[in-house]
């Protein structure tokens, strides 16, 4: 995750990248993602949306919560 992500990412953000790679993992349909924050996470190359609204995470969004992850862990 870019410096400028960290930034401007906040925790609801990132809990919307975990609904989209579990869903994404288990091969279900996708959650509603809020409009703003599907315009949000493809801004950062996060996750991708199609014209129907429908969004999926990128292997640059999974990068980001890994990181995310590593970071949280080494805060416990």
């Amino acid at each position: 995750m870019t410096m400028t992500a960290n930034l401007q990412l906040t925790m609801k953000d990132c809990d919307w990248l975990r609904r989209l790679r579990a869903a994404c993992d288990a091969h279900h349909d996708a959650p509603d993602v809020p409009p703003a924050v599907t315009r949000k996470l493809a801004g950062f190359g996060f996750a991708t949306a199609d014209g129907r609204g429908a969004a999926a995470i990128t292997d640059e969004g999974r990068e980001a919560l890994l990181e995310q992850d590593m970071r949280d862990a080494e805060e416990r």
